[in-house]
């Protein structure tokens, strides 16, 4: 009896030593599973590896295997034609990066499955939306429009759709701040429409770059405001000149831009960068080794499948959306920025 019992405590002792080794098995084959998940891999930073070619290289395939799901997004009660409009956005920027004809027209048979949902009457159902989310979608509706005609496609059922809310989409110009309203004249002036009052001195606006704000201004929002209303002056880059700012405001541009650009780079914010980066590129400021660094700083931060940002932490909340919710819209700014940098130096 005796010999049983010593033998138990022998046991006992054991489990207790093993017990430290085998919790700290369980730890460190736990944080490996964490690394090598495949979506955190997937959004490890390529590094300074990383050029031009391969960058779009990586994002043409991206944007070829991205889940878009028009019908899933609108029965969430999402934007459908805001993400619509940024996913297009980024084709249209392929387009413009490719090489060759047919690459061109692989692009155009990506697209096309998206052309035939837009023709659903589901798709144009902005008469009967909320006011809420007719503003959340409004602007990128006539962008689309834009982006079909930019990507040769035929939009006379869309514009016959259009005129059947235009109505709703003038008097909807009350509620739209001054960049929004920038943007808005320019989709009235492609498509020839009759504007309504709000839109008649919109070419003239110039938000903050009138008043040449300080950096303490620039706060996120006000950030943004300002790269649109650059984007509008030079048609999101298909302009290489405007009539919008002054020799003051461009000279106020070419100082004030690298210093909010230094202000959001200490946040990682790759979206607003971008935004910021590609406004240098179109006032023709990429000169200064502010530039330089910057640009290849956010080149390196692409991610391993081609998308650019960092929003792991959303996942658990939004699942594999957090794609075209986050990720699309930071991939299609940060690829605009090097498309269009490449482009104008292969123009000169």
């Amino acid at each position: 009896m005796n010999k049983i019992i010593y033998f138990l405590a022998i046991l006992a002792f054991s489990s207790c030593i093993s017990e430290p080794k085998k919790k700290k098995i369980v730890k460190k084959n736990s944080n490996k599973t964490v690394t090598t998940s495949k979506s955190r891999n997937l959004k490890q930073k390529v590094g300074n590896s990383n050029t031009y070619k391969k960058a779009l290289k990586r994002t043409k395939k991206y944007a070829y295997t991205l889940k878009f799901d028009l019908d899933y997004i609108r029965k969430k009660g999402l934007p459908d034609k805001k993400h619509l409009a940024e996913y297009l956005g980024l084709f249209l920027k392929l387009k413009k990066a490719s090489t060759s004809e047919a690459e061109k027209q692989e692009i155009i048979a990506k697209v096309k499955p998206l052309y035939d949902k837009i023709q659903e009457p589901a798709f144009h159902n902005m008469a009967e939306v909320s006011d809420k989310l007719f503003k959340k979608n409004s602007m990128s509706y006539m962008r689309i429009m834009w982006l079909l005609k930019e990507l040769n496609f035929d939009i006379s059922a869309y514009k016959k759709e259009f005129d059947k809310i235009k109505k709703r989409m003038d008097a909807h110009m009350k509620v739209r701040g001054e960049w929004q309203r920038a943007v808005f004249e320019k989709y009235y002036n492609f498509f020839k429409l009759k504007k309504p009052i709000e839109l008649k001195y919109a070419k003239k606006l110039k938000g903050p770059i009138a008043y040449q704000k300080p950096l303490e201004f620039y706060d996120r929002t006000q950030s943004y405001i300002l790269t649109h209303f650059i984007f509008a002056a030079y048609d999101y880059g298909n302009k290489t000149t405007q009539n919008r700012f002054s020799k003051s405001d461009l000279d106020y541009l070419a100082e004030i831009l690298p210093k909010i650009i230094q202000k959001f780079e200490l946040k990682n914010d790759d979206d607003l960068v971008g935004e910021l980066l590609t406004c240098l590129v179109l006032i023709g400021k990429t000169e200064a080794p502010s530039f330089k660094q910057s640009y290849r700083r956010l080149l390196y931060r692409q991610n391993i499948d081609g998308s650019f940002g960092l929003y792991e932490r959303g996942r658990k909340k939004f699942g594999n959306d957090i794609e075209f919710r986050y990720y699309l819209h930071t991939t299609l700014v940060d690829m605009e920025l090097f498309i269009e940098k490449n482009y104008r130096e292969n123009k000169k």
